[in-house]
């Protein structure tokens, strides 16, 4: 036990002896070394315990090796979105407010051990998030970043984009780039970035994990990303649908009846639509009509 440990110290242990995982053991060890008294007669003290953290990294690693990692696997499902940055730029806040997931928040660095995921809700559009340990951390996995749909780049400064561009190389997604956490700049700093992100023409946006300030206009963005439509259908005489079906761009009247049942077009006798594919509300088209983004689809069938 070291001399003159201070109340931090004590509490970050209480965590650690009751941890059951061993990233749970490893976020705590952190806190007790940060916590943990710097003078000379504590010196061992604090070496052992940054062996004890070194040896359960050594450990974790050994076991993503061998196939026997405790992190968890991510299954892609559907469109798949996947967040990246440097230590403690505010992702797993992102994800938190972005999807139904309810990550471990902390202002320390490498609190993410292990891939965290989530799903996000845009009108009907749902969108899988990962929310990836930091670039730098041992448990960073470049496999999901290169297969992911869309890549959101988290950064507290634009340069920093700079420095996570180059492990990119083999990524096929689309990118996005937030500039995290500017309630902390002053309104003529929002300007100068601004500005910057217009003059060279970045796919980036200013938000604000704490206020919300933006995240509707990031949900936004990664769903333009997914380049998709919603449709919602009409059944004759009642109102739309409350969710829509979401197919790609260019999708047709019959590739909408297709998705609800297999042959399903081929019972169509009319359809009509409403939206902004129509030249007019309830406007009768053939099953090669091509819909756009928010259409209304009432089929009437034989």
């Amino acid at each position: 036990m070291p001399i003159n440990a201070g109340y931090e110290y004590y509490a970050a242990e209480k965590k650690y002896l009751a941890a059951s995982t061993p990233e749970e053991k490893m976020r705590t060890l952190e806190e007790m070394i940060r916590a943990a008294p710097k003078h000379k007669s504590s010196e061992n003290f604090v070496a052992e315990l940054k062996n004890r953290l070194r040896r359960l990294i050594e450990k974790q690693e050994k076991s993503k090796k061998v196939g026997k990692s405790t992190l968890k696997s991510i299954k892609k499902e559907g469109y798949q979105a996947v967040l990246i940055g440097l230590p403690n730029s505010g992702k797993s806040c992102l994800l938190s407010k972005l999807t139904n997931a309810k990550p471990k928040i902390s202002e320390h660095r490498f609190t993410t051990f292990s891939p965290e995921l989530g799903t996000m809700d845009y009108q009907g559009a749902k969108v899988q998030i990962v929310d990836l340990p930091p670039i730098g951390s041992d448990f960073f996995d470049i496999g999901i970043v290169n297969t992911a749909d869309t890549i959101i780049i988290v950064v507290e400064k634009l340069e920093e984009k700079d420095k996570i561009e180059p492990i990119l190389k083999k990524a096929h997604g689309k990118r996005i780039i937030i500039v995290n956490k500017i309630d902390l700049l002053s309104q003529e700093e929002i300007r100068k970035l601004e500005e910057k992100i217009k003059s060279k023409k970045l796919p980036a946006i200013t938000v604000s994990c704490t206020s919300n300030l933006n995240l509707e206009k990031l949900k936004e963005a990664i769903f333009k990303n997914m380049d998709s439509i919603r449709i919602y259908t009409k059944e004759p005489g009642k109102s739309p649908a409350k969710l829509p079906v979401v197919l790609p761009k260019g999708s047709t009247v019959r590739d909408v009846a297709e998705s609800i049942l297999k042959g399903f077009s081929q019972k169509v006798k009319e359809t009509r639509i409403t939206g902004p594919s129509s030249k007019f509300p309830n406007q009768r088209v053939g099953l090669n009509h091509k819909l756009k983004d928010l259409d209304i689809v009432e089929f009437h069938t034989k």
